[in-house]
């Protein structure tokens, strides 16, 4: 009556906790760091963005249970940087062809060219 399941992982367990945790300072280095790991484990590796908005920081890490790869940064500059790794991110997980991942996808280079709004000449009244 009312056992408990025993659980696998220990109590307190985090992935991040029992691996080798890196917080990187440069975005680049950030980047290609998250490239090298997913390509060694595209199953294992997943992301995640966090912003705090106690301090007005974004943090993100990229993780395979055993590598951990963080990247923190309160500049809003660093903000445009965040969407394109996350767009990237998103598109690695999805490709068929790992050997291509550092590549930049003509069709959607293509597909923002074509969805890029044109500039309105303003009409004079009068």
């Amino acid at each position: 009556q009312g056992l408990k399941q025993p659980s696998l992982e220990p109590r307190g367990f985090h992935p991040c906790a029992t691996s080798a945790m890196v917080y990187l300072t440069d975005f680049e280095e950030f980047e290609a760091a998250a490239l090298a790991l997913f390509q060694q484990a595209p199953l294992r590796t997943r992301y995640l963005a966090k912003y705090r908005h106690v301090d007005g920081k974004v943090i993100l890490k990229v993780t395979n249970n055993k590598v951990c790869l963080k990247f923190r940064t309160d500049q809003i500059a660093n903000l445009k940087r965040v969407e394109s790794f996350s767009q990237t991110f998103a598109r690695w997980t999805v490709s068929e062809d790992l050997s291509k991942l550092g590549v930049p996808d003509q069709e959607l280079e293509e597909a923002k060219k074509a969805t890029k709004p044109t500039a309105k000449t303003k009409r004079r009244k009068g």
